[in-house]
C-alpha cells in the first residue's frame, strides 16, 4: 500500500510518523512550499478537485483506494483510522 500525502505544514508530516500503523505503508510526501512540490500537487488535487492540505491518496498496485480531504476533517487524521480501523469513520 502507498499514500501520497501534499503538505504545507511540516507538523503534518511528522504526524504520520509518530502514530504506529497496523498496515505496513510507504509514504511518498509533496511539499506545496517548493517549486517541483507545487506543480506535482496541483496536478494531483486538481483531478479530485481538492483544494486545502493535507491531502492524501491512498493506493495499492496502482490503484486508488481512498482519497482524503482536509475540507471535511484533517486528511492526516482520516488516514490513521482508515489504516488502522478499515475506514473513514
Amino acid at each position: 500500500m502507498e499514500a501520497t500525502i501534499i503538505y504545507d505544514n511540516k507538523k503534518d508530516k511528522e504526524l504520520l510518523s509518530l502514530i504506529d500503523s497496523k498496515v505496513p505503508i510507504f509514504i511518498n510526501y509533496i511539499n506545496v512550499n517548493t517549486p517541483k512540490g507545487k506543480k506535482e500537487a496541483f496536478k494531483i488535487k486538481s483531478h479530485w478537485a481538492a483544494k486545502m492540505n493535507p491531502f492524501v491518496v491512498l493506493k495499492d498496485n496502482d490503484n486508488v483506494i481512498d482519497v482524503f480531504y482536509s475540507e471535511k476533517d484533517n486528511a492526516i487524521y482520516q488516514l490513521i483510522n482508515y489504516l488502522n480501523n478499515g475506514s473513514k469513520n
